[in-house]
């Protein structure tokens, strides 16, 4: 059983499908409704955390395995949409990683050093070069590297839940897990017994009362604009269309959708690690649109929707998986800061239970040494907590 129906849920329930394993997933609204549906749909191995700083912690040969992982679930989510032709604004677009200032141009370099190191293809460009891939831009530089793309990821969702269906794996959605004791999720409808259970819930796996020191939250808010004119979209991209984000803590990003419209996302320490969502989607689409009008002064943008989005986080910004310290029954994946880890993850969860993979079991255990350990993080509180943490991850 497979509680959760976002990208791990449902791509651990299709592994598990396609092994001959009967497969139900349970899903408290409706597949894609929570952050795998919100998101920008960047398809990259980036997320909340670089190369360079795996490179640091783990030296070559792990930091590299744990990258190629990340690709999996990019070629994962990219042989999908190919094989079953999923309709799902499906944009090849290389990925920009730019420097805000001086200081952000040494991570940029960083990153460029850590693929060169790794042999993974990028192109660097100085604070002269980045004008001619970013038209009018205020960035001091930036690392470009290929094969990624963007798509509407609340799509895709939709449309593996319905290949999942078609081939026989069963999916009941606004079914919300309110417990698990031994084999047995309670649900409000009644009660499920398997005899695993994977636990794909993201942020909301402490509300099982399970890794509620080692998974929070972060908030980020984006917005699409009214299509953009060809000539606004060479402005900012006179050669070719690409994902971008920038070197902040709490960064920026946007990228075009199939339609000219520019999707862009961020946000701020105020709000990004607030315990509750936030709804103040005014304030935010101001500060989108300032971001933009500062980086391309002679672009003119509308915003035509608002939304707001959390994703669950670990302390050091690597997803957490395990076992439940109390019942071996039951494995959670959470903590999967971007669509390809999700994923990956969520695939790694079904091959661990249906041949025993386990090389990342330790690296990614909610167990594993944090810079911040629980008697601290209870003085402190979750917020300042996660924002200490992940500062010293990207940065220290």
């Amino acid at each position: 059983m497979v509680v959760g129906g976002g990208m791990a849920g449902l791509s651990c329930a299709q592994k598990l499908h396609e092994a001959g394993l009967e497969v139900v997933v349970i899903e408290k609204d409706f597949c894609g409704s929570g952050a795998s549906g919100k998101t920008s749909g960047f398809i990259t191995p980036d997320s909340e955390i670089e190369l360079g700083s795996l490179l640091d912690t783990y030296g070559p040969e792990k930091a590299k395995r744990i990258w190629e992982f990340v690709i999996s679930g990019v070629e994962n989510i990219r042989k999908n949409i190919e094989q079953y032709g999923i309709s799902c604004d499906y944009q090849k677009q290389d990925s920009l990683f730019v420097a805000n200032n001086t200081s952000g141009f040494k991570s940029v370099k960083k990153e460029y050093e850590a693929r060169r190191q790794l042999e993974y293809v990028s192109t660097l460009y100085d604070n002269t070069e980045i004008k001619k891939v970013v038209g009018g831009s205020m960035y001091t530089g930036g690392v470009r590297y290929p094969e990624t793309f963007g798509m509407n990821s609340y799509l895709y969702c939709q449309a593996i839940k319905e290949i999942l269906r078609t081939s026989g794996v069963t999916i009941y959605e606004q079914t919300f897990a309110k417990s698990i004791t031994g084999h047995e999720v309670l649900t409000e409808r009644g009660r499920i017994t398997a005899e695993h259970i994977i636990v794909c819930a993201d942020r909301f796996i402490p509300d099982l009362g399970a890794l509620e020191k080692e998974i929070y939250h972060v908030q980020t808010f984006l917005g699409v604009t009214k299509p953009l004119t060809n000539e606004q979209v060479k402005k900012i991209f006179p050669e070719e269309k690409m994902m971008v984000w920038d070197t902040d803590l709490v960064y920026n990003y946007f990228r075009l959708t199939g339609d000219n419209r520019l999707l862009i996302g961020g946000g701020d320490l105020l709000y990004t690690y607030a315990h509750n969502v936030s709804n103040n989607t005014s304030r935010f689409g101001r500060r989108l649109k300032n971001y933009i009008k500062k980086k391309f002064p002679t672009i003119d943008i509308e915003m035509e929707y608002l939304w707001p989005g959390m994703l669950g986080v670990s302390k050091d910004l690597l997803p957490i998986i395990g076992l439940d310290k109390d019942n071996e029954h039951v494995f959670y994946v959470g903590a999967a800061t971007g669509l390809p880890w999700a994923s990956a993850l969520g695939r790694y969860a079904a091959e661990r239970l249906i041949h025993g993979r386990n090389e990342f079991d330790e690296d990614f255990s909610p167990r594993r040494k944090f810079v911040i350990g629980h008697r601290l993080q209870s003085l402190l509180g979750a917020p300042p907590t996660y924002a200490l943490s992940h500062g010293i991850a990207k940065y220290l």
